[in-house]
């Protein structure tokens, strides 16, 4: 089931722990300084660097994602590689968050139409077709964007 009203994120500042923002020298899945989950989300939201204003949250973007998809509930951040391939970001925290239903059974029916999916878990990539590991450049997955919104 998909909301019909434009989608914010609220309570959801998940894109704030599980990115790499160069501009800030914040790490992968570590809260940015900046952001206060749960109270306002991000203390530079005005000002905040290109690579988190930039970021596309696929749950906002892509209407025709259930509410099940929203990063706070599931866990998880969809995004794009740099290539236009779908990326799921999964909070370390929850590493199986992936692998539960129903985002298993989503994703593979993705993947069964040809959408190469790649799942990060810290510092791990993976085929979702496949299930092995992926190619990682400078710490980040080959191809990827690893910028986050505040």
């Amino acid at each position: 089931m998909t909301t019909a009203t434009k989608r914010e994120c609220g309570t959801c500042s998940l894109c704030c722990k599980l990115f790499y923002i160069r501009t800030l020298n914040k790490p992968l899945d570590t809260w940015c300084q900046h952001c206060k989950p749960g109270k306002g989300g991000c203390s530079i939201y005005a000002s905040r660097p290109a690579e988190c204003a930039d970021f596309e949250c696929g749950w906002l973007a892509d209407k025709k994602l259930g509410d099940e998809w929203f990063p706070a509930r599931c866990k998880m951040v969809l995004s794009q590689t740099q290539n236009g391939r779908p990326l799921v970001t999964v909070d370390p925290a929850y590493p199986n968050a992936w692998r539960r239903e129903p985002y298993h059974s989503q994703l593979k029916v993705l993947s069964q139409k040809g959408v190469p999916i790649q799942i990060r878990i810290g510092r791990r990539c993976i085929d979702f077709k496949t299930e092995e590991e992926v190619t990682w450049i400078e710490g980040r997955p080959e191809n990827s964007t690893e910028a986050a919104p505040a």
